[in-house]
């Protein structure tokens, strides 16, 4: 895994697709049992895209995101959880940043390259190449793993999603991994969970609903502000 991966990936298509400034939606959330509304802020800072993810319930979850314009890599990352700092993934010079809030520790993982995310991954994947779609794969981080793997964004086809404010012609998107044994580990970490995303086909690729194979899920609710 090196900086040829993002070289790939940027020749492969992924491209800024004019997300307005100030965009402002609202999500219900549901996962083991628990319903809340998630609000998803992005402004557009010039050179990259600032992005605020609120979980509204008594966990207030509190998502941070900074992403390159050029390939939505990820620049940096910050979590927040109940008021307190839970985690941080920055890119610096020769590799990836971590820093465990509960824990009170800082460790560096050596790596060439761009990388994104999983947090940043509803920005990321709206640079999607929808006009030429396939199969990127690009450098994926999961702090659950702890290293960078080779992810893939797999396109699946245009699918009719349903909202509380309309139906949506949608881009589905999957994510996956290059090697079947880290698709295994990665499942086992985060107990058999696999992941869609669904991106309105109309510019500027709003996601309209993420689910995973254990009932959780995200899906519109109201559009707050359409940006500029």
């Amino acid at each position: 895994m090196n900086a040829l991966i993002a070289l790939l990936l940027i020749a492969a298509g992924f491209s800024d697709p004019g997300i307005p400034n100030g965009e402002r939606v609202v999500y219900l959330g549901y996962d083991q049992g628990t319903t809340r509304e998630i609000i998803h802020e992005i402004y557009d800072k010039g050179d990259h895209y600032y992005s605020i993810h609120k979980h509204i319930d008594t966990t207030k979850i509190i998502v941070k995101c900074w992403v390159r314009k050029s390939d939505f890599s990820t620049i940096r990352m910050i979590k927040d959880r109940s008021g307190r700092f839970q985690l941080g993934v920055e890119s610096i010079e020769g590799g990836i940043l971590v820093s465990d809030g509960f824990k009170g520790k800082q460790s560096m993982l050596k790596h060439e390259g761009r990388f994104y995310d999983r947090h940043t991954l509803i920005e990321a994947f709206r640079a999607f190449p929808f006009d030429d779609p396939g199969t990127i794969e690009f450098g994926f981080f999961e702090s659950n793993v702890g290293t960078v793997i080779t992810g893939a964004c797999v396109y699946g086809g245009i699918h009719t999603i349903q909202t509380e404010i309309g139906d949506f012609r949608c881009h589905k998107l999957t994510l996956g991994f290059k090697s079947f044994i880290v698709k295994t580990l990665y499942k086992v970490v985060l107990a058999g969970r696999s992941f869609d995303f669904y991106y309105e086909v109309d510019a500027p690729h709003r996601m309209i609903y993420w689910t995973d194979n254990k009932d959780g899920y995200m899906k519109l609710i109201r559009i707050e502000n359409e940006g500029e």
